[in-house]
């Protein structure tokens, strides 16, 4: 069973069972008690802060509600620092993802082989000029007709790294058309914005 379903459980036990705890124990998640518990935010995203190791119980949140003690233990105080924490943490993401998103051109999107197509150049080039120095070495040795096939290879090589060299910078067709990623400006994440709708609602949710 993994850490989420366990807490999930517990908490879902927790409505029929009682704890044995106290709200002021150690091991009783205070966030909780003043209102939710952060850690149950941004499950399977980037932003996911991981299960919490704390106890969820409602009663124990309800006790607290109705007691004297709310507001006067410091719970509040720690929930909205951490609050503003998580906010200022999660904004500074947004702004990272949004430079990124701007000033690249997600290249692995719409050029998904870029880097292969200029190395294969770079190959191609050393090739021909190799062939080349063959080709004068040749004619200079009188093997006229093996340095013309050198030639007429060297050249038709020539054609195919034009074509190669264009095509580098070339856009693939099945993504002429497709848009920038898009960032999440809650949590920073990369949304793709043709994506299934299923997916984006689940995220937005």
């Amino acid at each position: 069973m993994t850490d989420m379903a366990r807490q999930l459980l517990q908490e879902l036990m927790g409505q029929y069972q009682d704890s044995g705890s106290r709200y002021t124990d150690a091991n009783v998640c205070k966030d909780h008690l003043v209102d939710f518990c952060p850690n149950q935010l941004f499950v399977n995203t980037k932003a996911d802060l991981g299960p919490c190791d704390l106890l969820h119980d409602d009663k124990l949140k309800e006790a607290y509600q109705k007691s004297s003690d709310r507001g006067r233990l410091g719970y509040e105080d720690a929930f909205y620092d951490r609050l503003q924490r998580l906010h200022g943490d999660l904004q500074r993401r947004v702004r990272r993802a949004m430079d990124r998103v701007t000033t690249e051109a997600d290249e692995q999107l719409v050029n998904p082989y870029k880097e292969e197509k200029e190395e294969k150049a770079i190959i191609m080039d050393e090739r021909i000029r190799r062939m080349l120095r063959q080709v004068e070495e040749h004619g200079e040795e009188g093997r006229v007709d093996e340095a013309i096939g050198l030639y007429i290879q060297a050249e038709k090589m020539k054609a195919d790294l034009r074509v190669l060299k264009q095509r580098i910078d070339s856009v693939n067709p099945m993504f002429k058309n497709e848009k920038r990623l898009e960032v999440c400006d809650v949590c920073g994440a990369f949304l793709v914005p043709n994506d299934a709708s299923k997916r984006l609602d689940a995220h937005k949710e």
